[in-house]
C-alpha cells in the first residue's frame, strides 16, 4: 500500500476500491452498446430509433451498472488472516468463499481495459477444483494488487513448506523487494504474433468463406447474400485477428521459483502464473504453413484451469508460447516436463490394415514412451505432439469397434485432465495397443 495511507487491517475485513462500481457500470454500458449494434446490424440497418437507442443504452448501462456495482461493492468484504483468504459478498443472499493458504495454487492479476483507465486491477486466486476454484477480488489499485499477490504467495509458500514467513505484518513490502528476480524466458514481438495470425489456417478458412460468399452473390445476383455472407465471414476473420493479436500483444514468459509467469494483452493486461506442480501435460502444435517457417505453438494442460472463471472469460492460460522457434519451444517443454522429448526412437505406428480410418494421416500417427513421459503425434495438416508425464497418467484405455476388431487394430488412450493435451495411439495393431497400455500402466505405477 502507499506509505502513510489509512487502511484497515487485512484480518479485520476490507472493501475493494470505491471506483469498482464505476468500472462495472462502464462495462455494462459497453455490453449494452455491443448488443444493440449487433441487433441493428442483423436486423438490416440503423433506423431512426436505433440512433436514439445507442446513447440511451450507453447512459442506461452506466447508471444501472453503477447502481448494481455499488451494491455489490458495499456488501463485499475480503479478509486475509494467517490461515486463509475469505471473500464475503451478497446483500440478500450471502456468499462466503474461503481459500486456505495450503490450497492456494496461484495468484494472478487481471487488468481489464476499463479498469486500467482508472489504475485498477482484479486479483484472481486459484485453488484445486476446476472452474469453481477461482475467487476474484474486484477491483484494487494496481500497486495494492501487486503487494497483496506478493503477500499471498509468501504465506502460501510458508504454509506449504512449513517455514516461517520472512517478514511480519499485514502489508507486504514492495513486490520488487520481496519477490525473487524474474528470469525472462521469451518475449514474443507483436509483429510475429500478427504474421502468425495472418498465416493461420482458420483465418484462411474465414477469408475463403468471405470470397465464396461474394462470388455466390455475384453469380446468383443476390445483394442480400453478399452483405450477409460478407458480414458473417468478415466478422469471423476480424474476431480471429482481433482476439489473438490483442490477447497475445506484448507476450512475455518469465520463470519464477515455482513456475512460469505469463504476461500478455494490449488493452486488457493479464499476469498469470503456471505452477510446475500443476502441469498435467504439454502439447506442441505445428500448423501446415507454420511448419514451412519452423514455427510452432506450445500449449499446457493445467490442473483446475480447464473451464471458465467467474467473469465468464474462457481461460487462456493453456498457451505458454503463442509462436516460437523449435529451440525455444524445446526449452519451454523441458521446463514444464523436465527430460521429456518430442521425438522418440521407439514408436508404435498404425499398420497398413488401418488405412481405411485415415488414408493420408495414418503415416503421421505414432505413440511411444520413454523414462519420463508418454508421447504421441498426429495430424498432417496441423501436427500435434502431446506429452504426458508418467506421474500425471490417471488411467489407460484400449478401445475396439466392430470394424477395428475385423481389421485387427485398436486405439489406446492415456487419460489426463481436460485440456489441449491428448496422448493417444489411434488404430494401432491390436498387440501393439495392449503393449502400449501395459507399458503406460507399469511406468505410472512406478512413479
Amino acid at each position: 500500500m502507499a506509505p502513510g495511507s489509512e487502511v484497515a487491517p487485512l484480518d479485520a475485513g476490507r472493501r475493494t476500491h470505491p471506483l469498482t462500481s464505476v468500472v462495472l457500470g462502464l462495462g455494462w454500458s459497453a455490453a449494452a452498446i455491443v448488443g444493440l449494434v449487433s441487433s441493428l446490424v442483423q436486423g438490416g440497418g440503423f433506423e431512426s430509433w436505433g440512433l436514439i437507442a445507442l446513447p440511451v443504452a450507453a447512459v442506461g448501462g452506466v447508471v444501472v451498472g453503477s447502481i448494481i456495482g455499488w451494491i455489490s461493492w458495499r456488501f463485499t468484504l475480503f479478509v486475509i488472516n494467517d490461515a486463509e483468504v475469505k471473500v464475503d459478498s451478497g446483500m440478500l443472499w450471502k456468499k462466503s468463499r474461503r481459500v486456505p493458504f495450503e490450497r492456494l495454487q496461484s495468484v494472478d492479476i487481471h487488468e481489464p481495459f476499463v479498469a486500467r483507465l482508472f489504475g485498477l486491477a482484479e486479483l484472481r486466486l486459484d485453488s484445486a477444483g476446476g472452474s469453481e476454484s477461482r475467487t476474484a477480488v474486484r477491483y484494487l489499485r494496481l500497486t495494492e494488487a501487486q503487494e497483496l499477490r506478493a503477500l499471498l504467495v509468501r504465506r502460501a509458500h510458508a504454509r506449504a513448506t512449513g517455514t516461517p514467513e520472512e517478514s511480519s505484518g499485514d502489508v507486504a513490502p514492495p513486490p520488487d523487494a520481496l519477490a525473487p528476480p524474474l528470469e525472462v524466458v521469451a518475449e514474443v514481438p507483436p509483429s510475429r504474433v500478427v504474421i502468425g495470425t495472418l498465416l493461420s489456417l482458420d483465418l484462411l478458412a474465414a477469408v475463403t468463406a468471405a470470397v465464396l460468399a461474394v462470388a455466390a452473390s455475384i453469380w446468383f445476383a443476390e445483394p442480400l447474400a453478399f452483405f450477409g455472407g460478407l458480414l458473417g465471414a468478415g466478422g469471423w476473420a476480424v474476431q480471429i485477428v482481433g482476439s489473438r493479436v490483442l490477447d497475445q500483444w506484448g507476450y512475455r514468459l518469465s520463470r519464477v521459483p515455482h513456475g512460469l509467469r505469463v504476461e500478455r494483452g494490449l488493452f486488457t493486461r493479464t499476469s498469470e502464473t503456471i505452477p510446475f506442480d500443476r502441469v498435467q501435460g504439454v502439447a506442441v502444435v505445428e500448423p501446415l504453413v507454420w511448419r514451412q517457417l519452423g514455427w510452432r505453438q506450445v500449449l499446457v494442460a493445467v490442473a483446475g484451469a480447464g473451464g471458465q472463471g467467474e467473469s465468464g472469460e474462457q481461460d487462456k492460460a493453456a498457451t505458454v508460447l503463442p509462436i516460437a522457434d523449435p529451440e525455444l519451444a524445446r526449452l519451454v517443454v523441458d521446463l514444464l516436463v523436465p527430460g521429456a522429448v518430442e521425438q522418440l526412437d521407439e514408436r508404435h505406428t498404425p499398420p497398413r490394415s488401418g488405412w481405411v480410418f485415415a488414408p493420408i494421416g495414418r503415416r503421421f500417427r505414432w505413440i511411444g514412451a520413454d523414462d519420463v513421459a508418454m508421447v504421441s503425434s498426429t495430424g498432417w495438416v496441423t501436427r500435434r505432439t502431446s506429452i504426458v508425464p508418467h506421474r500425471k497418467n490417471q488411467s489407460v484405455a484400449v478401445e475396439q469397434g466392430p470394424l477395428q476388431r475385423r481389421l485387427g487394430v485398436a486405439s489406446v488412450s492415456v487419460h489426463s485432465p481436460d485440456g489441449p493435451v491428448d496422448v493417444a495411439g489411434l488404430h494401432l495393431g491390436r498387440d501393439d495397443a495392449f503393449a502400449v497400455a501395459t507399458e503406460a500402466s507399469r511406468r505410472s505405477r512406478s512413479r
